[in-house]
């Protein structure tokens, strides 16, 4: 049985890439000296960068319908004021895992909103366990960074631009030949 974390202050987050597993390894170091460690597979990557971009492009003001005109969202004022906030050079400190050395596996991802208004992600984990963060605009850009960092190392071929919206349908061709 895990052992729960009930609003803990996030101090660190590191995402790697193991190539024996072909996932990603979320490591997420709490203020109170322990750590929580999920896998992500391709698949909910890309489910979690679309939920991601979405969220961002709505807590930054923009309409998902101008989605396509959200080029300049990259030079706005606040963007790098924020991300000069965020360290993405020191070493990730290894803390004492809470899951007694078992690693979740993420499955699905939800985007919440409570009565407040406060936005979580939301990890389903295959063991059924539900791993719940709060958002932030911090959080947000730290984790699609550290997401399109980790991408170059992974073959999976997932382009994970920057608020560049996914394309709802994709159309193939029916001809054979």
């Amino acid at each position: 049985m895990t052992t729960g974390i009930k609003n803990a202050a996030i101090q660190q987050i590191n995402i790697a890439y193991n190539p024996v597993e072909d996932r990603l390894l979320l490591r997420i170091g709490f203020s109170d000296e322990v750590e929580l460690a999920v896998w992500l597979t391709r698949r909910l990557v890309k489910g979690l960068w679309q939920l991601l971009q979405a969220d961002e492009m709505t807590a930054l003001g923009v309409p998902m319908t101008d989605a396509l005109n959200a080029a300049h969202i990259q030079q706005a004022p606040e963007r790098p004021d924020a991300m000069k906030k965020l360290d993405f050079t020191s070493e990730y400190k290894p803390r004492q895992n809470i899951n007694q050395g078992d690693i979740l596996l993420a499955k699905d991802c939800h985007i919440l909103k409570s009565a407040s208004q406060q936005v979580s992600l939301e990890l389903v984990c295959s063991n059924g366990q539900t791993i719940k963060l709060m958002l932030t605009h911090d959080l947000i850009m730290a984790l699609t960074n550290m997401l399109q960092m980790v991408s170059k190392e992974t073959a999976w071929e997932l382009p994970l631009p920057v608020n560049i919206p996914v394309m709802s349908s994709i159309q193939t061709s029916t001809a054979l030949h």
